[in-house]
């Protein structure tokens, strides 16, 4: 999703981002302030918006932190990973089901909510509301934003929280209540987006009505698939940790050119899904057959650090091409990725993490 951009001031990213993990940390500090499980769920909550739409510069700084937008996006991209998370761990499965929920999510989001998927105008599209539409449906975008809200707003959060709280990786952090409420913010907060952005645009029936089917049976078939689908096939990683952030990096690098338009518009717009979902597939492959089921918190790291780092190429791309502030995102895109890599291997982060102290269970 993106929204409108306006000019920003280049360090407010970095301060306000300092002033969220000094909250965190404070509350580390305060063991009676709050339950350490509640620490981590806003985290988790924090770090989907933050990876998907300011990283990206979906949402530069001042557009992000404007309050309304943020708590529409939190009510989102929070709300959102937080029911991935939590409901793959009460069925007890594995990253198949959380993959699969956030295909499901990318849909509710751009098809549902904000109509992307059938928009021919919509902001971000470039020459793909032409290229591949097909059905009254952008069909190259909505294949891309699937899979880019699949890995980067929901498994990448889950991902890094594994690395930063390992302990609590197969530990539900809500109650049933509280994942009820949470479920009843994420409705209202898609309702709100769906009204919203119906005032310019109303998408076909028939395909909004299948788009939500399609929800439907995905949430049915991530119930069903078994929880060690997708899971590692060798006891300990077969790779040095730099190889998976080479890794990471690509993978987000390359599907991301593949549907800005990389390969020539004269290829068929299968091709062009094919080949997105073929870099996805390898992707997961590698991981599935080189990461390893133990000792694999550095190379975790390593990897969710590759796929941050294009936001940072980007983000300094983005500055010179007049999105103020984005650089100073970068910055912070960058020493995060550095207090990550730091703490999965044992050291204190630098910035960000230095006094981050989870709990024992």
């Amino acid at each position: 999703m993106e929204v409108a951009l306006k000019p920003c001031c280049p360090s407010l990213g970095i301060r306000t981002c300092q002033g969220l993990w000094e909250g965190l940390n404070s509350l580390s500090a305060n063991p009676d302030g709050v339950t350490e499980k509640a620490r981590l769920a806003w985290l988790l909550a924090l770090m989907s918006p933050v990876f998907a739409e300011l990283m990206s510069g979906s949402s530069p700084p001042l557009e992000f932190f404007n309050p309304l937008v943020f708590v529409g996006l939190l009510g989102m991209y929070g709300a959102g990973v937080l029911l991935v998370r939590e409901t793959a761990i009460s069925w007890g499965k594995g990253w198949a089901t959380i993959i699969i929920l956030g295909a499901a999510y990318g849909i509710i989001e751009e098809g549902l909510a904000v109509k992307s998927f059938f928009d021919p105008a919509w902001m971000d599209l470039d020459d793909l509301g032409d290229y591949g539409r097909m059905f009254d449906t952008n069909w190259v975008w909505a294949v891309w934003l699937t899979i880019f809200h699949s890995a980067v707003s929901i498994c990448l959060p889950i991902l890094a929280l594994g690395v930063l709280a390992p302990g609590y990786s197969r530990q539900r952090l809500l109650t049933d209540e509280q994942l009820r409420i949470v479920l009843l913010v994420f409705l209202a907060d898609i309702v709100m987006f769906a009204v919203l952005f119906s005032v310019e645009y109303v998408p076909p029936l028939l395909q909004y009505v299948l788009a939500a089917v399609v929800v439907v049976l995905l949430i049915r078939f991530a119930k069903k698939v078994p929880a060690d689908l997708v899971s590692a096939r060798h006891a300990q990683p077969m790779w040095t940790p730099r190889r998976f952030m080479v890794l990471g990096f690509l993978f987000l690098m390359g599907s991301f050119l593949i549907a800005s338009g990389l390969l020539t518009r004269s290829v068929h717009p299968i091709m062009t899904i094919m080949v997105i979902v073929g870099i996805s597939a390898t992707t997961l492959l590698f991981l599935q057959h080189r990461l390893g089921r133990e000792l694999n918190r550095v190379h975790k790291a390593y990897f969710a650090g590759g796929i941050l780092l294009v936001w940072v190429f980007f983000g300094v791309i983005n500055e010179f091409n007049g999105m103020i502030g984005m650089s100073a995102v970068a910055v912070v895109a960058v020493l995060f990725v550095l207090d990550m890599v730091r703490w999965s291997s044992g050291r204190a982060g630098l910035t960000f993490l230095r006094r981050w102290r989870p709990r024992a269970t």
